[in-house]
């Protein structure tokens, strides 16, 4: 049984195509970016060695040559062996303007129940009631 799904406080949707290089300072690891939520993330296929214990990375994500870059700093809140590799999610602890803006197009439409301001930018916390 996964038990991250379970303690998930946001909806996160899947991000393809989407990689991602992250760095701790001595290493750059490479991984594909599984999904996305307004405070988190999901990396797969990063090697066994990567470490999540108190550390916080700087990640860059790309969707290829003609998309943006976003450069993030995370930090790892759980990790998953699968076969190999591993899986791990992430909290953002901080993101750039484009970034949030990016994350919430790409989010499905929900009803928003409160709001937070964030380095200048106002983004929304949504919840998945379909009631307007």
């Amino acid at each position: 049984m996964d038990l991250t799904v379970e303690k998930r406080r946001q909806t996160r949707t899947k991000l393809k195509g989407y990689i991602a290089d992250i760095a701790d300072g001595h290493f750059i690891y490479g991984g594909m970016v599984e999904d996305v939520s307004l405070e988190g993330l999901r990396l797969n296929d990063l090697p066994d060695k990567f470490s999540v214990e108190g550390k916080r990375y700087s990640i860059v994500i790309s969707g290829g040559p003609d998309s943006p870059c976003y450069k993030l700093k995370v930090a790892p809140r759980w990790r998953r062996k699968n076969g190999i590799l591993v899986d791990v999610g992430f909290n953002i602890a901080e993101a750039p303007v484009g970034w949030k803006t990016f994350v919430q197009n790409i989010m499905p439409k929900l009803k928003t129940v409160s709001v937070e301001e964030d380095d200048h930018c106002h983004w929304e916390r949504h919840t998945g009631s379909s009631r307007d």
